[in-house]
């Protein structure tokens, strides 16, 4: 075999390969991660690039910052914790890496210290729940009624070695999709 068809047929094997792995990864987490619902807020933006999808943004965005922790950003592992209304919080922040079936790695970057206090501002590795481009406008307007009786979406989020799958997003305890059609029938 010639070098440039070798090379060309390694290209061509890693260019399948590496989608795959990627594939591969995400479904394993589905699979085996452990189930955490985590309360929400979530608008009904539009990116012409990508399509018809809601912002996700956890209601916890900030935390008291791990001890030991400088300016910058920086990874950290939260432990969560599910209370007694079935929604997870961080229970706690580490720099070192945390080994559980709830822990989940966040970027942090530390926003304020006082004399006894310094709070981290935290960005969670899920931001968007794609839908169907004709579920999106239906999803927006039964969002913005939601959030008027003051009833918060909750993502449903697979846990495992620290990394994080949004599996759906739940209104009133169903799915968001189920939600929709219900609502726009």
């Amino acid at each position: 075999m010639k070098p440039a068809l070798a090379v060309f047929a390694v290209a061509a094997v890693a260019q399948w390969l590496l989608p795959l792995a990627g594939v591969w990864r995400h479904e394993w987490l589905i699979a085996r991660g452990t189930l955490v619902r985590i309360e929400c807020a979530a608008p009904d933006p539009y990116d012409m690039l990508r399509g018809r999808y809601l912002a996700v943004r956890p209601a916890e965005t900030s935390a008291a910052a791990p001890e030991g922790m400088s300016w910058g950003v920086v990874p950290v592992w939260a432990t969560l914790a599910t209370g007694g209304d079935g929604l997870a919080r961080i229970e706690s922040l580490s720099l070192e890496p945390v080994v559980g079936p709830t822990v989940v790695r966040l970027m942090a970057q530390r926003i304020r210290a006082t004399d006894d206090t310094a709070a981290v501002q935290l960005e969670w590795p899920f931001d968007r729940f794609y839908l169907n481009e004709r579920l999106g406008p239906a999803a927006d307007t039964l969002m913005a009624a939601l959030f008027r009786d003051g009833t918060r979406p909750v993502a449903e989020v697979r846990l495992l070695d620290g990394h994080a799958v949004l599996t759906d997003l739940l209104l009133d305890g169903v799915p968001v999709r189920e939600s929709v059609r219900k609502w726009s029938r």
